[in-house]
Formats: C-alpha cells, sequence, structure tokens
C-alpha cells in the first residue's frame, strides 16, 4: 500500500510539471517574456521555459542591433 502511494505522489508530482513555452510564442507575449527572462536571471533555473525565454529576448535583442554601416569606416 505505502508503495502504490508512493508511485502515485512521484508520478502527480512529475505531471504537474508546467508546459513549455516556445521561442515563438514568448517573443509573441513580450510582458510575459519579460517576467519569465527576469525570474530566470534570478533563479538561474535552466528549465525549458528558461531557455525559450532567454533565446526570445536574444533574438529580439538581434532585432533591435544598429546595423553597421560598413561602407563609411574611419580609418
Amino acid at each position: 500500500m505505502i508503495l502504490i502511494s508512493t508511485i502515485t505522489l512521484c508520478f502527480s508530482i512529475v505531471g504537474c510539471k508546467e508546459e513549455a513555452k516556445t521561442t515563438k510564442w514568448y517573443r509573441d507575449h513580450p510582458d510575459e517574456l519579460k517576467l519569465a527572462y527576469e525570474k530566470c536571471q534570478k533563479s538561474g533555473d535552466a528549465s525549458d521555459n528558461c531557455k525559450n525565454a532567454n533565446e526570445a529576448h536574444y533574438q529580439i535583442k538581434q532585432l533591435n542591433a544598429p546595423t553597421p554601416d560598413l561602407n563609411n569606416l574611419e580609418e
């Protein structure tokens, strides 16, 4: 009986894991991205959600990065 209870408890804990959101989902939901990114930076978590939030944050930063003008370089 204890074994069955223990197994049931283990499965219920595993089943409660938050579903990972995709990188695209985070790009499409900037408010959620901001919250998740800050939480992940503070906690150092390496979950799928944190990986996807970090990747989405990086992609957005790259989209807004200035493009260097290589034709007007000063020597």
